[in-house]
């Protein structure tokens, strides 16, 4: 009998633990298509936690009729150690645009675009640029890719970019402007 209240007690004793320290569930989203609401583990909301990608949000106005005429430039920074490319992106004919796909590549002797380069850098960029705006973002390129072409990332001309998707397109911002989490966007 004493082997059975040891077992009991134990077993009530390792479930008093488990519900203890148990991480809380999550809160689910009110209905289908809406942000989520974050509560802290101190039991705080959180409003800037973005739970949607920029082209998942609703945004206002149509798309124009014309094409829009992106551009993206290429730059190299090398400040504090870094291995990163910068790139500005724009709209030519100064309308608002989102979600860009971005690739860029190391130019060289016989290289033409990113399929004859040895390192080609693939960036999904979940952002938007705003009307008669530039958007600038970044890409920190690993040594493991670097180790391709020497270790080294080379200087601005070494370097070549075009835009090979986007989203979608508007002649002026739509209002509200997509939320876009702190943490897609680079950082100093």
């Amino acid at each position: 009998m004493s082997a059975r209240l040891v077992i009991l007690v134990v077993l009530a004793g390792g479930l008093a633990v488990y519900f203890a320290v148990r991480p809380k569930p999550m809160p689910k989203a009110q209905a289908e298509g809406e942000d989520m609401t974050i509560i802290t583990a101190d039991g705080q909301t959180r409003d800037d936690i973005v739970t949607k990608t920029v082209s998942e949000q609703p945004i206002s106005g149509t798309a124009p009729a014309d094409p829009p005429d992106l551009s993206v430039q290429v730059d190299v920074d090398t400040s504090g150690g870094r291995n990163r490319l910068l790139f500005t992106i724009s709209e030519a004919h100064g309308w608002y645009a989102d979600t860009f796909n971005v690739v860029a590549w190391r130019v060289g002797p016989g290289v033409d675009g990113p399929d004859d380069s040895p390192l080609s850098v693939a960036v999904h960029v979940n952002d938007f640029l705003k009307a008669n705006e530039t958007l600038q973002t970044c890409a920190d390129v690993v040594p493991a890719e670097l180790s391709r072409v020497g270790g080294q990332i080379g200087r601005t001309e070494d370097w070549g970019a075009r835009i090979i998707s986007h989203g979608r397109v508007r002649e002026k911002n739509p209002d509200p402007l997509p939320r876009v989490s702190a943490a897609g966007r680079c950082r100093s």
